[in-house]
């Protein structure tokens, strides 16, 4: 009986439609589906039915995916999705256990981290003090935003710690387990901060990747050179050291980007050639 309700359907589709329309692709798609189905109802039931239609919408949507895959990996030379994806387990090394952040705490020995005030207000002009003195760059409402996170957030509360710190130079504040946090921070003027710790890594690595891949068309150009073509076209304010901060960070991602710059001419060449030249000379007369 599974198979009557098909060509009940059948029969109305083919009555109702137009004769100019009964030669469109559609409706031959869906009479062949029908049918199919129809089929399938009378071998396997509404079960066997349900199954189908299941494994169809499985195949659909994998299609769908591979190809906006396939549609990021030649906007970006990568996909985005796909490495956040097969990387989460990183950001979650973040929020280990008391031992694991021991060992984390002796990278960052050079800083002392005591208590933050429990006030807001006091929390928050550490983060406004720290932006100003350092030209951060971060507007009022990414302020407030870690300022909140500092409340729920292990590593938004740490940053904020290595924030309430005395340095004497902001080249004193780049090491750590997020250095890559600090730098992003430092150089980009225009930013984007989110409470979500693995969120703001993988939004770093976009902005970081964007930049060398950038770079890597500046192959002519000395490092110097293509810093400064950065900074003008990003609008950043990156210098050798948090250039290579940068390179290091998504070197450890497994994104390769070259550092390569110009041929250095040697003198010794240009002697030769004219060894060379004056030999040839020589011999002819």
């Amino acid at each position: 009986m599974g198979i009557v309700p098909f060509i009940i359907f059948i029969i109305l589709l083919y009555n109702k439609t137009d004769p100019d329309n009964r030669h469109a692709d559609a409706f031959k798609f869906i009479m062949f589906a029908s049918i199919a189905f129809g089929i399938v109802a009378s071998i396997l039931g509404p079960l066997g039915i349900i199954a189908v239609i299941g494994i169809i919408a499985y195949l659909i949507i994998n299609a769908k995916k591979d190809k906006e895959a396939k549609k990021r990996e030649e906007q970006y030379g990568w996909d985005p999705q796909r490495w956040d994806k097969e990387n989460r387990s990183a950001g979650a090394a973040f929020e280990k256990k008391k031992h694991q952040k021991q060992t984390a705490d002796s990278q960052d020995s050079s800083v002392k981290y005591d208590s933050l005030p429990k006030a807001i207000k006091k929390r928050k002009k550490i983060i406004c003090d720290f932006n100003e003195k350092y030209n951060l760059c971060l507007t009022d409402s990414q302020i407030q935003n870690i300022t909140n996170s500092s409340y729920m957030s292990e590593i938004w509360n740490r940053e904020v710690q290595s924030m309430n710190q005395k340095y004497n130079v902001v080249y004193e504040w780049f090491p750590g387990r997020t250095q890559w946090l600090r730098v992003y921070m430092y150089v980009f003027h225009v930013q984007e901060i989110t409470s979500d710790i693995r969120q703001q890594e993988t939004i770093a690595t976009y902005a970081f990747e964007e930049v060398f891949r950038f770079s890597d068309t500046l192959s002519s150009m000395t490092t110097a050179e293509k810093i400064d073509r950065i900074n003008s076209e990003f609008f950043t304010s990156f210098d050798d050291a948090t250039f290579m901060i940068a390179y290091r960070f998504l070197e450890g991602k497994g994104l390769k980007h070259s550092l390569g710059g110009p041929d250095v001419i040697k003198d010794e060449d240009n002697i030769d050639e004219l060894l060379k030249k004056y030999s040839t000379a020589g011999r002819r007369v």
